[in-house]
């Protein structure tokens, strides 16, 4: 199966399908609602076709009517044996923009009720050429045949379809008879009984003719502009969301930067606090220098002479003459205040003072070269 006919099956299949189910008939009510709203200037802008312009034939004469949804209007009457009359009423209906329909009497068709399985409504054309031949006494090749559905049972799972047969030469006569009108037909239609039209097309398909309806290229333009209206604006949203990324994406970069600045401070400010919080307590721990003078003035005897005393990162260098040298480091053993007390080289005697001369050395507590001399013992 071609792939065009494949497309047109399953089309057709889901229209029928949705005919069956109540949302046609409800989206065709909300359809009628909604223009029965609108002010009247604009509801011709949504009816699709503007109408038909029906041709009757009947004793020899074409009575031509305005048909609009709704109603018919008559627009008068013309013989069929003018060929000039009708060339120019063919010119003037080309140049309409309602399509010109053929429209025959009742009597000129056979029609047929029948009962078909539901499935066959997807395709029933196609089952309607098999009913021909029993249905009617022509073959297929010699009518042009429509079949309309009147009505759904979906409890018997069937659908009620009438089949309308035109023989082929009733309709090239009718053809024949308007003439040059025959060329510009979209269609034959077939009159009911009361005098209404029964919306088929008895016209094959190369015969009709495919006039300008100018509702489809407004609504084509339409669609073409809210199509372009639609890509632009998805456009303008896209360029829109890419400025708002790149924005927020400089901005978070900026912030980044800041939070790594006042970080870096942050880290500065923590190391700063902690060596100040460090020399604070080392201070704290540490005797001051009064406090040590103070302590080698009590603790050392009155025969002691101090000639040099330097005091560096806590260590105390004493140089002095004393006439009990090593008794100085048991003296200031017992001092909180010092730690590790000793002396440095020989003890020398002085022959001119008849003192001893010595180099004494100790660690201030709480120095941090107690804490080497601790590490080290």
């Amino acid at each position: 199966m071609p792939a065009a006919d494949r497309l047109h099956t399953t089309m057709e299949t889901l229209r029928v399908r949705l005919a069956r189910t109540p949302a046609s008939s409800w989206g065709r009510n909300i359809l009628a609602a909604w223009r029965s709203v609108l002010p009247a200037s604009v509801r011709p802008l949504l009816q699709g076709e503007t109408g038909r312009l029906l041709f009757d034939h009947a004793d020899g004469h074409l009575r031509i009517t305005a048909e609009t949804p709704g109603q018919e209007r008559v627009l008068g009457e013309v013989p069929v044996d003018d060929p000039m009359l009708l060339r120019e009423l063919a010119g003037r209906a080309a140049v309409s923009p309602s399509p010109a329909w053929l429209v025959l009497p009742a009597g000129a068709v056979l029609r047929r009720s029948l009962s078909l399985p539901a499935a066959a409504e997807a395709r029933l054309r196609d089952v309607l050429v098999h009913e021909i031949d029993r249905q009617t006494p022509f073959t297929p090749d010699q009518v042009s045949f429509e079949g309309r559905v009147t009505g759904r049972d979906a409890a018997s799972q069937t659908v009620k379809v009438e089949l309308l047969v035109l023989p082929r030469v009733r309709l090239d006569q009718e053809l024949q008879a308007i003439g040059p009108l025959a060329a510009g037909l979209a269609g034959v239609d077939v009159r009911d009984r009361d005098g209404g039209t029964l919306g088929v097309n008895l016209l094959a398909p190369a015969q009709r003719a495919r006039g300008s309806d100018p509702s489809r290229r407004r609504n084509l333009t339409l669609l073409a502009i809210a199509g372009l209206a639609l890509v632009m604006a998805l456009v303008l949203v896209r360029y829109n969301r890419s400025e708002a990324l790149a924005t927020l994406r400089a901005e978070v970069e900026t912030a980044n930067l800041q939070v790594r600045d006042v970080r870096l401070a942050r880290n500065q400010l923590v190391a700063k606090v902690d060596a100040a919080n460090f020399l604070a307590g080392r201070r704290a721990a540490s005797p001051t220098m009064l406090e040590l003078l103070d302590e080698l003035t009590r603790r050392i005897p009155d025969d002691t002479a101090v000639d040099k005393l330097t005091i560096d990162e806590g260590r105390i260098v004493m140089i002095g003459q004393s006439r009990a040298a090593p008794a100085l480091v048991g003296l200031l053993q017992d001092s909180p205040l010092l730690v590790g007390p000793a002396l440095t080289g020989a003890v020398q005697a002085d022959p001119r003072s008849g003192r001893d001369r010595f180099t004494l050395t100790a660690q201030v507590a709480g120095s941090e070269g107690e804490d080497g001399d601790d590490s080290g013992r």
